[in-house]
């Protein structure tokens, strides 16, 4: 198996302009790539689950995949694709910096003995309809429905199959494997994580 990553940019009104922000995903594959097409199935599925449980406020970029088993020097871009389009959360607006964690147990732990977990942190922008703007804001419990959304998200991207008898696995950049198939876990709170800038 082979060793890629895709990267699906968002951007967003902060502070008087548009800030971008994105999520990488690092997945095991096929040896030999896929077509550009099978690529392009495989990368607009993970956009879908991306739209899903983002909100209207966060309008999409593009996507990048790229081999990600070498070196920079070595690792080639094998897709890049404009993207259209928002999310299609109606609820309340989250803090732009506003983050919900979303992770996978490894079956590890690290030196001290603490779980080691494979981690999404997803700016979303806005909840879905129902939330409150309490729960968007960290200060009381996401509500049991959010939190199942958020879940499906996570079991929907562990593995793929695209094109059809393509499989692609979730994987951590240091090759850590989520222990289980459908055990994502949302957490309890909507956490702050700032974005990255150059």
């Amino acid at each position: 198996m082979a060793l890629y990553a895709v990267s699906i940019t968002k951007e967003t009104d902060w502070h008087g302009k548009r800030e971008q922000f994105d999520n990488t995903y690092y997945y095991e594959g096929p040896n030999a790539a896929p077509t550009e097409d099978g690529l392009r199935q495989f990368v607009n599925k993970i956009v879908a689950e991306e739209k899903g449980i983002h909100g209207v406020s966060a309008f999409f970029v593009k996507a990048r995949l790229w081999s990600a088993g070498g070196t920079k020097e070595q690792n080639e871009t094998l897709l890049l694709d404009d993207l259209s389009g928002q999310g299609t959360q109606v609820g309340p607006l989250c803090f732009r910096e506003a983050a919900i964690l979303v992770e996978w147990e490894c079956g590890r732990k690290n030196v001290k003995g603490k779980k080691v977990y494979l981690r999404k942190y997803l700016r979303t922008q806005n909840g879905p309809a129902g939330a409150s703007d309490t729960q968007m804001h960290g200060i009381d419990k996401l509500q049991p429905t959010t939190q199942t959304r958020l879940r499906a998200y996570g079991n929907n991207v562990q593995t793929i199959e695209a094109p059809v008898g393509v499989n692609w696995q979730l994987i951590s950049p240091s090759g850590r494997l989520p222990r289980f198939n459908n055990n994502a876990v949302c957490n309890d709170y909507v956490i702050s994580r700032e974005f990255r800038r150059n």
